[in-house]
């Protein structure tokens, strides 16, 4: 391993652009106009090159920037612009539904301290398994990794608690999941590589820098081996075996969760129609606002006439030819409004579409249950996904301690609401998301029909609902 430690997979490479997109989607308006021409194009006439050609085409050169009047333009044109954070609410409601049924969570007792403190930070398994559903729904894959301190020889297992070198449980989104690769090992294909980026913070006196570092886990001869390099390709920590209960392990402790169903974030239509909202509001407000500017002309007027225009002014001119207008730019934005209407409602049911069920033969949506809808949903998916990648990092963690493991860990996936059919329910989700019901009254709806505790208030609901964002180990 060299420089090109840092070097990611292709697929990683192809995939980031779009990952970046949906997590500005997801985090909202303000997040989404700091990315400025990432993710609202200018148009022609701002950009700093443009070439007109004998053959009627026009070459626009976006790579050489804005010019000075066009920088001005845009901002004009990006404040005119406004992004509705469908995507984020969308993202906070499918969240709630899964959350709104505490998991299924039988460990072991030597590793039952990971349900309080999963990541040796003290952060509650509950919300380690939140950060992998959230990133499930943003990203096209991210995992969890079984790790542990190094123990020393002859270590008890007094000093293994007292010393906090037990087993931990470390969640890396997409970005830090750079490169990777799998070989068939006794005609089982096993990850056999898995580079992992990771941002550490170094302290000098009150300074604080943060800097990427590269954990390198491999499988060499069999046995699996970690290395840390740091942001020069440095090496920091040789590459040593990993002991398991006092013996080699041959496997490289790492449970992907990866996007259900196409292999792409579920959330990447509703993202696209949500940034097409975005350019049409940018177009829509900008014509909005210079339509709403009377343009005043004339022709003919001798250069002492009194024909300043104003309050109290009167236009004054001898000449009979003179002419005096005044233009008024069509402010019609009836085929604008429409097309708004058209992405707000694509996007109703492209959130709503996480709930419903996928076609299964001649079976009717209306003859299935909504058991049967938890099932087959996007939702229910994605936490299936997530439990089941927990239960294989903990019951790892379990055979580090000399367990054999045994854990069950389930995320609700039964979505049945008291009283509530399918189409209540995805009708109910749909208008919320669109930001035509207020989180208050959704979250009422939801209480009543027995998905969320009624016992609980509106402002703990809210509050355990919040997206949460865990960062980098």
């Amino acid at each position: 391993m060299s420089d090109d430690v840092k070097e990611p997979r292709q697929e990683y490479s192809n995939a980031l652009a779009g990952v970046t997109r949906n997590r500005a989607a997801i985090a909202g308006g303000r997040a989404v106009k700091a990315g400025g021409v990432t993710f609202l194009t200018p148009l022609a006439s701002m950009c700093c090159s443009t070439s007109y050609h004998d053959n009627g085409t026009l070459t626009i050169n976006r790579s050489a920037g804005l010019t000075l009047e066009g920088q001005a333009a845009y901002n004009k044109y990006l404040d005119n612009a406004f992004f509705e954070d469908v995507t984020g609410r969308t993202v906070q409601g499918l969240l709630g539904l899964i959350y709104s049924k505490p998991a299924k969570a039988e460990f072991p007792p030597d590793i039952e301290y990971l349900k309080e403190n999963a990541d040796g930070k003290g952060t509650p398994l509950r919300e380690i398994s939140k950060a992998g559903c959230e990133e499930a729904m943003a990203s096209d894959w991210s995992g969890y990794l079984t790790a542990r301190p190094s123990t020393p020889t002859g270590a008890s297992k007094k000093d293994v608690e007292d010393q906090n070198l037990r087993p931990k449980l470390l969640h890396y989104k997409f970005e830090s999941i750079i490169n990777w690769n799998y070989e068939v090992i006794n005609n089982v294909e096993k990850l056999s590589l898995l580079v992992l980026k990771e941002s550490i913070a170094k302290q000098e006196g009150f300074k604080v820098e943060v800097e990427d570092q590269y954990r390198v886990l491999q499988i060499i001869d069999g046995v699996y081996h970690q290395s840390v390099y740091d942001k020069d390709c440095n090496i920091i920590a040789d590459s040593a075996p990993v002991m398991v209960n006092g013996n080699n392990s041959d496997e490289i402790p790492f449970f992907w969760v990866k996007a259900p169903c196409t292999g792409s974030a579920p959330i990447v239509g509703l993202a696209d129609a949500n940034f097409q909202q975005y350019k049409l509001y940018a177009d829509y407000g900008g014509k909005l606002h210079y339509s709403s500017f009377v343009i005043y002309t004339e022709t003919g007027a001798e250069a002492s006439a009194n024909n300043l225009m104003g309050n109290g002014v009167k236009w004054n001119n001898r000449n009979p030819d003179a002419k005096f207008e005044v233009l008024q730019p069509d402010g019609s934005s009836d085929g604008h409004r429409l097309a708004l209407q058209d992405i707000s409602e694509t996007m109703a049911s492209q959130g709503a579409e996480q709930l419903r069920p996928r076609a299964s033969g001649a079976e009717s949506a209306e003859a299935k249950s909504l058991d049967k809808v938890a099932q087959n949903s996007t939702t229910s998916d994605i936490a299936t996904t997530v439990s089941e990648a927990i239960t294989k990092a903990s019951n790892f963690a379990s055979k580090w301690m000399g367990g054999s493991g045994g854990v069950i860990y389930s995320l609700n996936t039964d979505y049945n609401p008291t009283g509530i059919n399918p189409q209540l329910l995805t009708a109910v989700f749909a208008v919320h998301q669109a930001g035509k019901m207020p989180t208050e009254d959704f979250i009422t709806f939801l209480q009543k029909g027995e998905l969320i505790s009624s016992e609980k208030t509106l402002d703990t609901v809210i509050s355990e609902l919040s997206l949460i964002d865990t960062g980098m180990e």
